[in-house]
C-alpha cells in the first residue's frame, strides 16, 4: 500500500463515518479478544487533512488469540499482514473502492495505544495545534513524497512535542472505552 505517492487530503466528514463502518464490520470477530476499537491517525481528528487512510485501533486483550484467527482477518474480511512490531499486530487492507484501512492490534498493556488517544484528543481540543500538524504534514509529504519512513520521520518532533504536552495537560484525558 505505500507504492503511492504521500499526498494530503483535505478533511472529509465521511471519514468518522467510514470508521464506524468498519468498525461495525470486523466488530464482531475481535469482540472476544478486544477491550475498545478506537479511531486514530488523522482522519479521527475533525478539521485534519491527512492521507486518506483510516486507522482502526483495537486494544487488545488476548493477542494469542488474535493470532489464532488471522486466517479469518485475511480470507474473512479483506486484512494483510504488514508487519509485527514487538507488542503488536499490524495489519492493512484495501477495499473494493479503494479506501485504506490499517488495522492496529495493540496489547492493553502496551501504554503505545493511550499514547494514541491522548494525540487525537489534544489535537481535537487544541485547533491550532492541529493546524500546525496539517502544516508539518504537507510539508513532510512534498519533501518526501515516496518514502513512508522518511515522512514519518519529519514529523517526528512535532508529534512528540504535542504528545508531552498532552500528557502534561490536565485537561486532556484517554477516553473511557
Amino acid at each position: 500500500m505505500d507504492e503511492t505517492p504521500i499526498t494530503i487530503h483535505d478533511y472529509d466528514p465521511e471519514w468518522p463515518e467510514t470508521f464506524e463502518a468498519e468498525r461495525r464490520r470486523i466488530g464482531s470477530l475481535l469482540a472476544e479478544y478486544t477491550a475498545r476499537i478506537e479511531h486514530i491517525g488523522s482522519t479521527a481528528v475533525p478539521g485534519l487533512g491527512a492521507k486518506p487512510v483510516i486507522d482502526v485501533l483495537a486494544v487488545v486483550t488476548d493477542l494469542p488469540g488474535v493470532w489464532g484467527n488471522l486466517d479469518k482477518l485475511s480470507v474473512g474480511f479483506g486484512y494483510e499482514l504488514s508487519h509485527i512490531p514487538a507488542d503488536w499486530l499490524f495489519v492493512q487492507r484495501t477495499d473494493d473502492s479503494g479506501q485504506q484501512y490499517n488495522l492496529h492490534l495493540v496489547r492493553e498493556s502496551n501504554d503505545q495505544w493511550k499514547d494514541d488517544l491522548l494525540f487525537r484528543e489534544y489535537l481535537r481540543t487544541y485547533p491550532v495545534v492541529r493546524d500546525e500538524y496539517e502544516t508539518v504534514k504537507r510539508d513532510a509529504a512534498e519533501s518526501h513524497p515516496n518514502d513512508i519512513t522518511a515522512y514519518n520521520a519529519a514529523k517526528d518532533d512535532f508529534c512528540q512535542s504535542v504528545l508531552s504536552r498532552a500528557r502534561a495537560d490536565d485537561a486532556i484525558a484517554v477516553p473511557d472505552g
